[in-house]
């Protein structure tokens, strides 16, 4: 036979609900902002760049075109000596590793 639920058990249970019913209706007018933006901006006949949500072929472009330019960098190094071509290629690798510069 299960234990008897206690009177916090049964609160815990209605704050759980009520913040998933909370989250849900914010979701629901997150995407209805969203929608609203696509349709005026269709309306106005702007395009809407969704590339950044998805890793799409200009994106996949640009990283290769980043990495060919750091590996040129790092094989003329020893040639140039140079301090700002080393900022340049430790930039460049922070960029394609989407991390801050």
């Amino acid at each position: 036979m299960a234990p008897a639920s206690t009177d916090h058990e049964i609160d815990l249970r209605d704050y759980v609900t009520e913040i998933s019913r909370e989250l849900t209706e914010r979701i629901e007018h997150q995407r209805e902002v969203l929608l609203k933006f696509v349709e005026e901006s269709s309306r106005q006949g702007r395009s809407i760049d969704y590339c950044p949500l998805i890793d799409c072929q200009s994106k996949q472009r640009l990283r290769e075109g980043l990495r060919e330019a750091i590996q040129v960098i790092e094989e003329t190094r020893r040639s140039f000596k140079s301090a700002r071509l080393e900022k340049l290629r430790l930039k460049l690798e922070k960029l394609l590793d989407d991390r801050p510069a």
